[in-house]
């Protein structure tokens, strides 16, 4: 089972150790977050928010917003932090960089975009369902995309090899005579900046398993894989930080103990699996 390519690899894990890459991680979310504002204002919100989840489009190479209006997503290319709209699934012309802009400037476009398209500027709003510390609003603090170029592209690798491993994950659970046969769509989540697929248990209605990759947090700056059980709530609540230790799989480890794609892909599955067993689930 061979999982990566030459196109996508897993990057160097020193740039992951830096206070750049950490500083690259804010810049990078709060794209997200006003991805996931154009789907707020426009989506019916979801009890688990999956309207603000952000869809990998493997032709494109990006990642996009669910279908808005009138035929429109916004996509991101994540290595120059680069906004757009798509129309009929193409991308167009007049893309916003985040790149020595305030956070007032992507406002100020958003509505541009929208009064060019005939789309009614007063649906559009900034709130979104979730607070975050990162988050950066006003105009008194640029963005700086191009001050991260090494960082970003690290972070596009990464999301690139997670990708990967968590398909092969997500084909093998819908296998498994614990969960039912329905592959998850791989989803990229504004709140918590992580990738996710979730397994859902054959024998229990609601139950889940979550198997994903973040790309780092406060607690943990370098990537790793994770497994938690539940639903995943995107409240303003939930504890993003809040994974088992036991149920993590770093980067660095996988790299320190040259841990091959095929014994990666076998490790989440047994940790998804072990966590299928009783009714109820631990709880993350």
């Amino acid at each position: 089972m061979r999982i990566l390519n030459n196109r996508n690899k897993r990057p160097e894990l020193a740039v992951f150790q830096t206070k750049k890459y950490r500083d690259a991680r804010v810049e990078a979310h709060n794209a997200l977050f006003w991805m996931a504002r154009a789907s707020h204002s426009f989506l019916e919100p979801t009890h688990e928010n999956s309207h603000l989840s952000l869809i990998w489009d493997e032709d494109k190479s990006d990642f996009r917003t669910r279908l808005l209006v009138d035929g429109c997503r916004i996509g991101i290319h994540l290595p120059e932090l680069e906004l757009y709209f798509c129309e009929n699934e193409e991308k167009v012309p007049h893309s916003f960089w985040l790149d020595d802009r305030t956070p007032a400037f992507v406002e100020a476009w958003y509505l541009v975009e929208f009064l060019h398209r005939g789309i009614d500027q007063e649906r559009f709003s900034t709130a979104l369902p979730f607070e975050s510390p990162n988050m950066l609003m006003g105009d008194t603090e640029d963005h700086n995309a191009s001050l991260f170029k090494t960082e970003l592209s690290a972070m596009s690798e990464c999301l690139r090899y997670a990708i990967n491993i968590l398909k092969i994950v997500a084909a093998q659970l819908s296998k498994d005579k614990d969960f039912a046969d329905n592959r998850s769509q791989i989803t990229l989540e504004p709140q918590s900046f992580t990738l996710i697929t979730k397994a859902n248990l054959s024998t229990a209605d609601g139950k889940r398993v979550l198997v994903g990759f973040s790309v780092g947090d406060h607690l943990r700056p370098t990537p790793f894989f994770f497994i938690k059980t539940g639903e995943l709530d995107a409240g303003s609540k939930n504890h993003l930080l809040d994974y088992s230790p036991s149920n993590i799989i770093p980067l660095q480890s996988i790299s320190d103990n040259n841990i091959s794609e095929e014994d990666l892909v076998g490790g989440l599955v047994s940790l998804a699996s072990g966590m299928s067993f009783a009714s109820g689930l631990n709880k993350p």
